[in-house]
């Protein structure tokens, strides 16, 4: 099956009411930074824009939910019905049809049009229609602007789109501090990432919008400098409960792995590095 179209969902940023618009122009200029995609429309708590073959970078944009490969036909229902059967003519097992309708002007409720395409889809191809737990699920999203047809929906990280909180200041000294520094990034704000010694940052920079700020220092007490220079008040350490120290600062200073055993944090990591 060619792919027509990719649509993309968010979740958070629905619920942030007169601030919306922050959020939602922050997430696509993410979206364009990290998959460098520019033709994007916005469909009511959905992104949708031409399919591209790099569409699993989309799994590094925080604020996102999850994302369907779609093929997009014009809203009449044969054409849905037919798009249908093309999509499981190759399919053997059981099916259901799950209908969205933004468009409310479209004749018919979901669940009518589901049956319509259900049985489509019974009498030109092999598969059988169930209401238990099906080996296919058919997403049909009827928008504005089309119908888009999908089926399989890739889950996102969630969270808000990095930048929209401010900035932090995160001291990288292992792996631990990489993870800290993502799951801050998931919560909106922005990084500047201070070093004494190299460190491997590539999976900060591949879940990072724009370039990494990277501050080199010579030992720990610079840190409140630094603080001064960037005018930030926030520390982010990747210390657990096992690896705790206190640092000689003023900053208020957050701990977010205190809890996590060793297990959990290579468990994160190597499932953010897939």
């Amino acid at each position: 099956m060619v792919f027509t179209h990719i649509v993309v969902r968010y979740g958070e940023i629905f619920l942030k009411g007169k601030n919306r618009n922050v959020f939602e122009n922050q997430l696509l200029k993410n979206i364009k930074e990290i998959t460098g995609l520019r033709k994007i429309s916005n469909l009511r708590c959905r992104y949708v824009f031409p399919y591209v073959d790099n569409h699993a970078d989309l799994r590094k944009v925080f604020g996102l939910v999850s994302y369907s490969n779609c093929v997009r036909v014009d809203k009449k229902l044969d054409l849905i019905k037919k798009a249908a059967s093309d999509l499981l003519k190759d399919k053997i097992g059981s099916f259901r049809v799950e209908v969205k309708r933004a468009d409310k002007t479209f004749p018919g409720n979901s669940p009518e049009i589901a049956m319509e395409i259900g049985q489509h889809i019974e009498s030109t191809t092999k598969a059988t229609f169930t209401y238990g737990s099906p080996e296919i699920t058919l997403g049909v999203e009827i928008n504005l602007d089309g119908a888009y047809l999908f089926l399989e929906k890739v889950p996102c990280r969630g969270g808000l789109p990095t930048g929209v909180e401010g900035k932090v200041i995160l001291i990288v000294e292992n792996k631990a501090s990489i993870l800290a520094g993502i799951l801050f990034m998931k919560r909106g704000t922005s990084l500047i990432v201070a070093v004494t010694e190299d460190q491997d940052l590539s999976l900060l920079e591949k879940y990072n919008p724009s370039s990494l700020a990277v501050k080199r220092i010579t030992n720990l007490s610079e840190l409140e400098v630094l603080g001064k220079e960037e005018k930030i008040n926030v520390l982010v350490s990747g210390q657990t409960f096992e690896t705790y120290k206190e640092y000689s600062s003023e900053m208020i200073i957050f701990r977010p792995l205190i809890s996590f055993s060793k297990e959990r944090i290579e468990k994160e990591i190597a499932e953010l590095s897939s």
